[in-house]
Parts: C-alpha cells; sequence; structure tokens
C-alpha cells in the first residue's frame, strides 16, 4: 500500500510539473524579444515572463519563429502563447503587456524634415508597409489621409544584417518612406550608421499583448495575474537593460 501511495503522488507531482511549463512563441523585435548569439531568448518582455514564472517555479521556453507561423502553432497546440498581438489578431488576449508597437515613417536622411502634412501635399509618396501584419484601422488611417502609395513588402529578418537590407531602398528614393517601428529601427540605422531618418511624427501607437488560443485558457488566467503583480519598478529594472 505505500508503495502504491508513493506512486500515486510521484504521478501527481509530473502532471503538475508539465502544467507549470510555459512555452511561448515569438517574432523577433528589438528590444522586446531577440534571440543572442549564443541561442538564448532575451529581451524586455521575454525577460518580464522569465522572471514572474521563475518566481513560481514555473519554467518558460521560448522559440524564434515568423509572426504568422507562432499564430498557427498557438492555435495547432504546439505552443501555449505568442508575443507582440493586438485586437488586430485572431487569438485571445492576456492583456498585459510591455512592448508597444510606435510605427513611424523612416526616409531617407536627404527627406528628414518632412511632416506628415507635407507629404499630404506631394504629388507622389509611395510608402513600404509589411505583408505579415495586421496593421490597426487608425494606422492605415493615416496613410490614406496622407494620400501615400501603398507598397507590401516582407519584413521578416532572422539578423541584424537582414534588417540592415530593408533600408536598402531608401538610399535609391525607389520608395518615399518605409513604415517601422521606431525603436527598432533607430538601433538598426544607428548600429550600421545608415543614411536613414525616423521622421518624429508618430503615424500610429498601439500596445501589444500575449496571445493564446481558448484550450489555453486557464494558463493565460494564471500568467495574467503574475504579470498584474509585477510593480511598475520592477518592470522599469527590466527595461533599464536595453536602454
Amino acid at each position: 500500500m505505500k508503495w502504491v501511495v508513493i506512486f500515486i503522488w510521484l504521478f501527481h507531482c509530473n502532471v503538475i510539473a508539465q502544467s507549470d511549463t510555459y512555452s511561448f512563441c515569438f517574432s523577433r523585435w528589438w528590444p522586446f524579444s531577440f534571440v543572442e548569439e549564443a541561442g538564448d531568448a532575451k529581451g524586455i518582455q521575454v525577460d518580464l515572463l522569465k522572471y514572474v514564472l521563475n518566481n513560481e517555479n514555473m519554467s518558460a521556453s521560448f522559440t524564434e519563429l515568423p509572426y504568422k507561423r507562432c499564430i498557427d502553432d498557438v492555435l495547432s497546440g504546439k505552443y501555449d502563447f505568442t508575443l507582440h498581438l493586438d485586437h488586430s489578431d485572431s487569438l485571445n488576449l492576456v492583456e498585459h503587456g510591455v512592448s508597444v508597437w510606435e510605427m513611424a515613417l523612416a526616409v531617407n536622411v536627404n527627406n528628414q524634415f518632412l511632416t506628415l502634412e507635407k507629404i499630404k501635399s506631394l504629388p507622389l509618396f509611395s510608402v513600404v508597409i509589411a505583408q505579415e501584419y495586421p496593421y490597426p484601422k487608425a494606422a492605415l488611417k493615416t496613410l490614406a489621409d496622407i494620400n501615400a502609395v501603398i507598397i507590401k513588402r516582407s519584413y521578416y529578418e532572422g539578423s541584424d544584417e537582414d534588417a540592415k537590407a530593408l533600408f536598402d531602398i531608401l538610399s535609391s528614393n525607389r520608395v518615399g518612406a518605409v513604415l517601422v517601428d521606431r525603436r527598432w529601427a533607430e538601433k538598426i540605422i544607428s548600429q550600421f550608421n545608415l543614411p536613414v531618418s525616423i521622421l518624429p511624427e508618430l503615424v500610429h501607437s498601439q500596445r501589444q499583448f500575449i496571445g493564446y488560443s481558448d484550450q489555453n485558457h486557464e494558463k493565460a488566467v494564471i500568467l495574467s495575474g503574475l504579470l498584474k503583480a509585477v510593480s511598475e519598478q520592477e518592470i522599469h529594472a527590466i527595461e533599464m537593460d536595453y536602454q
């Protein structure tokens, strides 16, 4: 009888251990989520999730994949969650996050004094946007208001060198601007000393959250509670590592 009790107890512990593993998929987005050369997932959002889960003796795994692949893999049950979604996407949301999508226009450095109002009066101004993402309606409306001609292109980049290549079309003035995330673009421009400027006016700003499917509702409730318990001071300490 004693051995039966021990077996049941071990089985129970194993079930709990399995349920305490949280798996996340993410697309590369500095400073919120990326993979270091050593292969470790890092970033403000990644570090925050590791922090709250490790404090509860839970484990977290992170996998970098293209945006759409992450959504498909969460829907199929391969991963519990995917990072950096909003209400434009097709999953449920844990509405607590630290990533903010600050959409701005990157232009050739010779056009750094453009404003959204000046662009509106130009006879032809093309803007490249990512074909992978569903943009918020407010962002698309701003582009429509300045009479931008939209060109869709893949933004997926597996390295900083790939990211650098995205801006090549600005050097030859083939397009007027590229719609980018401001913080990510500023990092790439500075890193490679590119002849590119970011216009100061934001096209739109949208807070991003963690997406999950219905089958992971219980885990989402637990994760939401853990994230809400984190203080602003704790979040700020994590953010300081990426200043």
